[in-house]
């Protein structure tokens, strides 16, 4: 029992700290208050996807944003990416409970991505840029595999012991190459959109 409840205690103590989100609290992020702060089908307005469109979401979770954003591109496809196998198992879940085939889930790290450059249209992430330990080096892989004229969404939660400040996310967005298009504030947050530009030279070419 003393095991358990130290177990218990270091989740927590994961949770009240930077870093990846703990898997065994799942279950937090799928809290339907959530809506009032930014509801899934908020965010898939927000992305303005086109329906054929290949999508890469980095850190999932248990697929909160998910379903929405896989049923705005019937004829394309989601990529969700996650560092927790735990995640993509409950994300994968979820999709398919909702009747949804267009997705794949794919265990890998954000700053050595397992995809090809010039892959996908559209990449975002959701209070997760400031878990991952390089954002820089995450920003320079999304400048390899999202198409030129491609989008990156960056969304934000105060709050959030990782949160990242407007500031440091548009200086770092210059690593990728991505230039800002739209910002959106809502109460406890904010989302960045940027487009891939057209001359980057960086690691999209290499």
């Amino acid at each position: 029992m003393s095991m358990n409840l130290a177990g218990w205690r270091n989740i927590l103590k994961r949770f009240m700290s930077r870093g990846v989100y703990p898997q065994e609290l799942a279950f937090l992020l799928d809290n339907p208050l959530r809506h009032f702060i930014l509801s899934p089908r908020q965010l898939a307005d927000i992305l303005r996807l086109p329906v054929n469109a290949t999508v890469l979401e980095i850190g999932p979770g248990p697929g909160y944003f998910s379903v929405e954003v896989a049923r705005r591109i019937p004829n394309g496809q989601l990529v969700l990416l996650d560092i927790q196998p735990e995640m993509l198992i409950k994300s994968r879940r979820k999709l398919e409970r909702a009747g949804l085939t267009n997705f794949h889930v794919v265990e890998g790290s954000a700053t050595c991505l397992p995809f090809g450059p010039h892959i996908f249209d559209a990449v975002f992430l959701v209070s997760v840029l400031g878990e991952i330990s390089q954002p820089k080096e995450c920003l320079n892989c999304l400048g390899r595999v999202v198409r030129r004229g491609g989008l990156l969404s960056v969304t934000e939660m105060r709050g959030d012991p990782d949160a990242l400040p407007q500031s440091e996310v548009l200086d770092l967005s210059e690593t990728g190459g991505f230039e800002l298009q739209e910002k959106r504030s809502f109460p406890c947050g904010f989302t960045l959109n940027f487009r891939k530009v057209e001359n980057w030279a960086g690691a999209s070419n290499k």
